[in-house]
């Protein structure tokens, strides 16, 4: 299947080559599917998608729709629909104006607006009876999103690029309208792509990740197993809650690693081969176990700090000997603060990350 867009190697530098902005980063959305470019302020995600979408010029590499070359192409001739941050709605225009801007830009005639407008706005749940002839003014946050939404896809566009167009929401409002851009996406089959330093809106929408960092492609796969196998600690520490246990290689070999956790001996299936004798193991904490004894899945002990409800679930904070923090969670809150605990988990759900 011919991407519906397509990065290959792109680089970017700015300040005369002394700040790399995209350090040779090559990525593909497939019709259909939506993929999150997500990671902090300055990763290079919103320069990929202005590379993207032809407002910058790239130093090197090639950009692809639908399996050719736009390098050269100015944005307007490109098949690309553009969701920006300031969602950048006309307010002298209504609702339906503002739909139609880019289907009169394109020549459209006639009832043939009309038609695809009112389609668009159904699209988005905002019906044309009630919300066509209104002023963006008379529009809440969310129903703003939707009109830009609807302005994009009514001029039917290979591949849409959003430009954390959530960003101003409340949380609330954005888990929702989370759902609905899915919605709206797959059932026009249409391949997306989200550009957001947040996490938790890129893993309930997209079909898969890509985490950057300084320019640079850290890890691309679906939201689950960028979550339960991150390929290193950035992206175990960026990607949901993670604590962090130092730990000393042993002995490795026919694909199992042998550990020192402050003196208690541990074995893991594991094919990280590390260069240096210290590692880190990786603990989400929904995996941990909290336990008064050893036990023989026991990893570390530690003082219990405190304990409080949050989420659902008992969150509870230990500190280790080296003076770490480890976070726990369960449904129970059986121990005291000041207690001496084991913390446990199963060995598959252990990461050990080079440190």
């Amino acid at each position: 299947m011919i991407p519906a867009l397509e990065i290959r190697n792109l680089v970017k530098s700015f300040a005369d080559g002394n700040v790399i902005a995209v350090d040779d980063v090559s990525l593909a959305v497939a019709p259909g599917e939506i993929l999150s470019i997500l990671g902090p302020s300055g990763c290079g995600k919103t320069t990929i998608m202005r590379i993207m979408a032809g407002l910058e010029r790239a130093d090197a590499g090639d950009v692809l729709l639908e399996g050719r070359s736009v390098l050269g192409v100015p944005p307007h001739k490109r098949n690309v629909g553009l969701v920006f941050q300031d969602l950048a709605i006309f307010p002298h225009k209504t609702v339906r104006e503002n739909v139609a801007f880019g289907l009169r830009m394109k020549g459209v005639k006639g009832a043939d607006i009309g038609r695809r407008v009112d389609e668009a706005l159904r699209l988005v749940e905002l019906p044309p009876a009630t919300f066509a002839r209104r002023m963006p003014n008379e529009l809440s946050g969310g129903q703003r999103q939707r009109v830009a939404v609807a302005r994009t896809i009514v001029v039917e566009p290979a591949v849409i690029l959003f430009d954390e167009p959530m960003a101003a929401l409340d949380r609330r409002l954005r888990d929702r309208m989370a759902i609905e851009l899915r919605r709206i996406q797959k059932q026009l089959n249409l391949a997306a792509i989200y550009v957001t330093h947040d996490q938790e809106t890129a893993s309930m929408m997209s079909d898969r990740i890509a985490v950057m960092l300084h320019g640079r492609l850290m890890q691309l796969g679906t939201p689950l197993e960028v979550y339960r196998t991150p390929a290193n600690r950035f992206v175990a520490d960026f990607i949901g809650d993670m604590s962090f246990v130092a730990a000393t290689v042993s002995g490795a070999e026919n694909g199992r690693t042998r550990l020192d956790v402050f003196g208690n001996p541990l074995d893991l299936a594991s094919d990280l081969v590390p260069a240096a004798r210290e590692v880190t193991l990786g603990l989400r904490p929904e995996h941990v176990r909290l336990e008064p004894e050893k036990t023989v899945d026991a990893i570390v002990r530690g003082q219990l700090k405190s304990t409080y409800f949050s989420g659902g679930s008992f969150v509870h904070r230990l500190l280790l000997s080296d003076g770490t923090e480890l976070v726990a969670r369960s449904e129970k809150a059986a121990f005291q603060p000041g207690q001496e605990l084991w913390v446990a988990a199963a060995p598959e759900d252990i990461r050990v990350l080079a440190s």
